[in-house]
């Protein structure tokens, strides 16, 4: 632990003066090492008192006539003036509380050739002159500690190497300002504050680098994804400093990191938000279509415009006319413009097998149904010989018949074609094993298996195979 000052003191001192100056000192956000604060049962305090001494970057001494009478704290003060000898920075701050310049001159007289502070000035100017010391106007880390502090987060000490990751995290979008920005914070990630060179603006900046880099790591290590119960997410937003805030800022951000919100009911304190939104979207489209607009036509089952934009298809009675598997590809992959934040968490293979888990039964039927057929339209569910993304992020290893079902699928133009030996079998449920742990799922890999190979299923994946190639003929 480092502090931002060490408080010197006698004991016949604190009382009246020395507790509420660490306590006003606390509120100010300076991080004091001083006893009552510092100490618990079992501590040594000689080596307490050291740490405190070295990892304080100043020290403020009470002098008064029960300090020069003090053995103990002449201690502290010697460590204080070494640290000070050692350096070129002035390490003590001294304040004289009933004394004057011919005791401390006699006391000791380099310390009387320091600027002290009275405490006859009262107790605010003294804490007004300590912290204009402490933490001088300009520091970017000092106003960025200030704002997390204000928004209830707690941050390390500005000494701790913490804050070096903090400051690479507030610069690290290499697409800010440009059209491809969104694609550039990661997943849970939402604009920074402007960049700029003045220091409470910098450290505003860095504030919230500090509040994106904790719940986007709390996202990953949970994972809150596109399959996480809306009650859940929802909870991850309000468990995490910030966030609710930055949601509400950006809302096509969130909807694009949880589409589950969308679906009327799921959206909790930001249902009216995103009503809002769709209603707009739902009038714009109106508009474009009565003047004509042919745009998205290629999209949609009935080759009409679009109902909604897609971010909202979810909301929509009709699912905005969109074929269902782009309805599952913007579920999995994102809808939010062309360039959009990466949303995608799993293989496409284990969504599949998430949507034919009982774990998916929380989407309302219908929802489930499109999402599931649009996944089976859309083939990129289908590995080949082997499955990189499992092997690089998770360990998953092949057998002898992995890419089996690939090469079936592939050979087999309609689905009586279709060769459902063993090793098809076997590979596909090697694969769904790895789904079923990563997602927790009811199932093991040999049920989830069976679902995919179901007669249903499968005269979904087909009759997609073949309007696909009609298309191209």
């Amino acid at each position: 632990m480092l502090y931002d000052a060490f408080i010197c003191h006698a004991s016949e001192d604190k009382e009246e003066f020395v507790r509420p100056l660490a306590e006003r000192l606390r509120a100010e956000h300076v991080e004091v090492w001083y006893d009552e604060f510092s100490l618990t049962v079992g501590d040594s305090l000689r080596r307490s008192i050291d740490r405190g001494l070295s990892q304080s970057r100043f020290g403020v001494v009470v002098l008064s006539q029960a300090f020069f009478r003090k053995r103990w704290t002449q201690r502290e003060l010697d460590g204080l003036v070494a640290r000070e000898m050692s350096g070129d920075d002035r390490v003590i701050l001294p304040i004289w509380r009933g004394v004057g310049p011919s005791d401390i001159l006699e006391y000791s007289p380099p310390l009387a050739d320091t600027l002290a502070i009275s405490a006859d000035r009262g107790l605010d100017e003294v804490v007004h002159q300590l912290v204009a010391k402490i933490k001088p106007q300009g520091s970017t880390l000092i106003n960025a500690r200030d704002h997390l502090l204000d928004l209830g987060f707690v941050p390390p000490v500005i000494s701790d190497d913490w804050w070096l990751d903090i400051a690479a995290a507030s610069e690290s979008n290499d697409m800010e300002g440009g059209f491809q920005e969104s694609m550039g914070w990661g997943r849970w990630g939402f604009p920074l504050p402007p960049p700029s060179k003045d220091p409470a603006e910098r450290g505003f900046r860095m504030a919230w680098a500090a509040l994106q880099m904790t719940w986007q790591r709390e996202a990953e290590s949970r994972p809150i994804t596109q399959a996480t119960p809306p009650e859940v997410v929802l909870e991850f937003i309000d468990s995490q400093v910030g966030l609710a805030d930055a949601c509400s800022r950006f809302p096509r951000y969130l909807i694009s990191y949880a589409p589950q919100l969308v679906i009327p009911g799921f959206g909790g304190r930001f249902e009216e938000a995103i009503e809002a939104l769709y209603r707009r979207s739902r009038a714009v489209a109106e508009e474009s279509i009565a003047r004509g607009s042919i745009s998205g036509t290629a999209l949609t089952v009935d080759g009409r415009p679009p109902r909604c934009d897609d971010e909202y298809v979810l909301r929509d009675p009709e699912y905005g006319g969109y074929r269902p598997a782009h309805v599952a590809c913007g579920y999995v992959q994102g809808n939010y413009v062309a360039n959009g934040p990466p949303v995608k968490f799993y293989s496409h293979i284990d969504y599949l097998a998430w949507l034919l888990s009982d774990g998916s039964q929380w989407l309302p039927a219908e929802t489930r149904d499109l999402l599931t057929r649009g996944m089976a339209e859309w083939d990129v569910w289908i590995w080949d010989t082997r499955d990189r993304a499992a092997e690089e992020q998770y360990g998953f290893e092949e057998i002898d018949c992995s890419g089996a079902l690939g090469e079936a699928l592939s050979e087999a133009t309609v689905q009586r074609d279709f060769k459902q030996d063993a090793n098809v079998r076997a590979d596909l449920a090697h694969r769904l094993d790895l789904s079923s742990q990563l997602l927790s799922l009811p199932e093991n890999g040999e049920e989830l298996a069976a679902r995919v190979l179901s007669p249903e299923f499968l005269r979904l994946y087909f009759a997609a195979k073949s309007a696909r190639g009609d298309r191209l003929e």
